[in-house]
Formats: C-alpha cells, structure tokens, sequence
C-alpha cells in the first residue's frame, strides 16, 4: 500500500524516466530530471530543517517550484506555497501561524524576500538545485522516507482570510493518496494525457493537477497566468501544448 506521495514520482521515473513531467512557459524537466532537481534540493535542505517542520517556498509556481516540494517532502518536511504577489501582511501573518525558521525562495524574488524582514533563513533554490547529492544524502533521504508515516503533514493551505486572519488547513500524505486513487480513477487519466494547470499552487485545486500527473505518468502543463486575460492567446496555448 502506498503511504508516500513520493512512491508517485518513483513509480513514474522507473516507467517513464525520459517523458515529459512537468512544463512551464520557459522550462521542462522529465521525470528523471524532476526527481533529480528533488533530490538535490532534498540534500540542500537536509542540514537545514529536522522532520516535521513546516517549509515556506516563496517562488512563482513553476516546474523549479514543483521540484522545490518534493525536495521538502524529501526530507520529511510539508511545504507551504507563499504567493510573492501577496502582501507582505497576509504573508506575515502566515509565517507566525507557521512558527517558520526557513523560507526557501529564488533569486527573482529575493528583494521581495528581504522587504519581508524575516528573522530566519532564506535559502535559494538556485544554491539547492546546486548542491552534489552525496551518498550519505541519499542514506538520510532513504532512511527518511522508509521511517515515514502516511498521516504525516503533506503541505499547507491558508484560507483567503476575507472575514479575518488566514486559516492554515494541513493535509497529509493519506488524504492525497486516498484521493488521487479515485479521481484518477474516475476521471481516467492516463500517462497519454496532458493536464494543464490553471489553478494556484497555494490552492487546493492544483493538488488534483499535481499529483494526477505523477500518479499517472501524465504531462503537467503549467498555464502561464497571463494567458487568462487573453481568451484567444489561451486557446492557441492549449492547442499548442
């Protein structure tokens, strides 16, 4: 029985390892390549966090934000998405609920990062995606995930907080693989499909758009949010991709 989101992405680089993962308006990584990137940000994060601890990534979604998550799944940690156009107080107030001492963010929004005066550690996904992965990493990585319980924390989600403070909601491994198991199901996707992405990934509809895709071997098209201001451009990129 499956009890890690990360045997999604394992089983699909053992079927699929030169396909197509995850694209954006600017990048592609194969599932080979989305599990790599993972592991080096994983082996980047290691000397940073302990198991449990909520992990901030302050990036734009993209294939490199998809690759950010699994690294902090990776290393027994959940991930919450802080969307950079966000004001700074819906962002402060979501790193206090969090008691957070990392962000993990890049390099295009490191001005953004620092006008938010956080206290902890800012890590750079560019400096991750860089790190060697050792093969004491890799013990550690594997250890991690072996000793991994299915009702451990996956990610966070915050309310809009449009009738107050954000509310932080956790959601763990088995919810999303009780889920995805049916909607796959139900839906019949297949590795043949492409799945574009539409939905933020600090909202909960992209979970579906996620983890669909590395359960099934599918394409995760990542919609560039410009497209949905230009209905005619939209319909050109869908057909395109």
């Amino acid at each position: 029985m499956l009890k890690n989101v990360l045997d999604y992405l394992d089983i699909s680089v053992e079927k699929y390892p030169d396909k197509t993962a995850v694209a954006d308006q600017n990048n592609s990584y194969t599932y080979t390549e989305l599990q790599d990137k993972a592991k080096r940000a994983g082996a980047g994060l290691l000397s940073v966090t302990q198991p449990h601890m909520a992990v901030p990534v302050y990036m734009d979604k993209s294939c490199v934000t998809l690759a950010a998550f699994m690294g902090v799944v990776m290393t027994g940690n959940f991930y919450v998405l802080l969307e950079p156009a966000h004001p700074a107080e819906r962002i402060h107030s979501i790193l206090d609920t969090l008691q957070a001492d990392i962000i993990v963010t890049n390099r295009k929004n490191e001005k953004k990062a620092a006008k938010l005066e956080f206290t902890g550690n800012i890590v750079y996904i560019e400096d991750l995606l860089e790190a060697q992965v050792t093969d004491e990493d890799r013990k550690k990585l594997s250890d991690i995930k072996a000793n991994a319980l299915d009702i451990d924390p996956l990610y966070a989600i915050f309310t809009s907080g449009s009738t107050g403070v954000p509310k932080g909601v956790v959601v763990n491994h088995r919810s999303v693989i009780d889920f995805i198991e049916c909607f796959t199901d139900i839906f019949g996707i297949t590795d043949k499909d492409v799945i574009g992405n539409q939905a933020p990934f600090d909202f909960d509809v992209s979970v579906k758009d996620i983890y669909s895709s590395l359960k099934c071997g599918a394409t995760l098209q990542i919609i560039p949010k410009s497209m949905f201001s230009f209905p005619t451009r939209l319909l050109d990129y869908l057909d395109d991709n």
